[in-house]
């Protein structure tokens, strides 16, 4: 159980405890959500400390961790969280400092006993890694995703403009059982697919152009992610050349995933594919990047990336090309990183497709 590796590292590290702050990092470690909770973890205790308004469920789900209320005294939270603290009496205190505002930093040294002891990434070992509860959770939210989107396929002549196709999405995405966007969807439609992370608009989807599409869902906690540009109206030549790059790319990236691989060379063989045709200067973004309870998560699949993918990792494959006032192509799948290879769960073709 990863909350038992975590809390082996806390005793490798030679801290009494850690304070887990940021929503993601509670969620993990607990999978109870909240907007006010904290997690701290010692060697052989586990407490979840929150609210009124969360604390009776956390009660009654997390039955075999410390449930802790606080903010139920005439006091700041602050000086309650550090009583709990204190009474632990722990001499190191370790806390997410790649996560912590300043001004919790300074209220929290305040009034705490504990030496505090900043770490950066604590968590990204064990999240970078996924449980195979964690990848079925996922793949069943790419599952959903793929069905969206198969849905919304035959929408797009009906929409009145890329927002429309969205409320369609979100709509879709909820009837699917999902628990919301994972990201703000993106509709692309004509010049506006040339922007990476155009901001949709009430920009009219026009029929003889690309709709980039990139979408995903929250389902059970855990992120799906999903990019596919499709063209509505008779193909543009230029265009479907474009297209069948992108997707040369990304078959090569693919290829290049499994277990100890460096990070950076999945990214290089995408790139080293879009420059054999001449369109290095068009992809303006790294090839992906880890997905699981938050949609960005390590590893940047990047060429800069000094990372060696890790056996059971979720990531994005995603390169494209984006031509400036004309149109952008970008598709994109979620893999798992295996010991020999890599499972696609995206199951959706990467063949092109026109809507009439």
């Amino acid at each position: 159980m990863k909350l038992l590796q975590v809390q082996e590292r806390i005793k490798k590290e030679d801290i009494g405890g850690f304070l887990f702050s940021s929503i993601p990092s509670v969620f993990y470690l607990s999978r109870f959500h909240s907007t006010n909770a904290y997690v701290l973890l010692t060697e052989n205790r586990k407490l979840f400390i929150t609210d009124s308004r969360y604390y009776e469920g956390a009660k009654e789900k997390l039955k075999d961790w410390e449930v802790v209320l606080i903010g139920k005294k005439n006091k700041k939270q602050i000086e309650e969280l550090s009583e709990i603290i204190n009474q632990l009496k722990i001499k190191k205190l370790g806390f997410e400092e790649d996560r912590t505002t300043v001004s919790f930093y300074r209220k929290l040294k305040e009034v705490v006993i504990s030496e505090l002891v900043g770490f950066s990434g604590f968590l990204n070992p064990f999240r970078a890694s996924k449980t195979e509860e964690e990848i079925n959770i996922i793949r069943k939210a790419v599952e959903k995703t793929d069905r969206v989107f198969a849905y919304i396929l035959e929408k797009i002549p009906q929409a009145k403009d890329e927002l429309d196709l969205r409320r369609m999405i979100i709509n879709q995405i909820f009837l699917e059982g999902g628990e919301g966007e994972s990201f703000p969807a993106i509709v692309a439609s004509g010049k506006n697919s040339a922007v990476p992370h155009h901001e949709t608009s009430h920009a009219k989807i026009e029929k003889n152009q690309p709709v980039l599409i990139d979408m995903g869902m929250v389902y059970e906690g855990y992120c799906s992610d999903f990019t596919r540009t499709v063209f509505y109206g008779k193909v543009d030549r230029e265009f479907e050349k474009i297209y069948h790059i992108v997707k040369e790319a990304h078959l090569a990236a693919v290829e290049k995933v499994k277990a100890g691989v460096p990070v950076k060379e999945i990214d290089l063989a995408a790139r080293k594919v879009i420059e054999k045709y001449g369109y290095g200067d068009y992809f303006l973004h790294s090839t992906g990047h880890g997905v699981g309870i938050e949609i960005h998560e390590p590893p940047r699949v990047s060429h800069l990336s000094e990372e060696v993918l890790l056996k059971n990792a979720v990531i994005t494959i995603e390169p494209g090309i984006y031509i400036p006032g004309k149109y952008g192509v970008r598709l994109e799948n979620i893999v798992v990183v295996r010991e020999k290879g890599c499972e696609v769960l995206t199951q959706t073709s990467l063949q092109p497709v026109s809507i009439t």
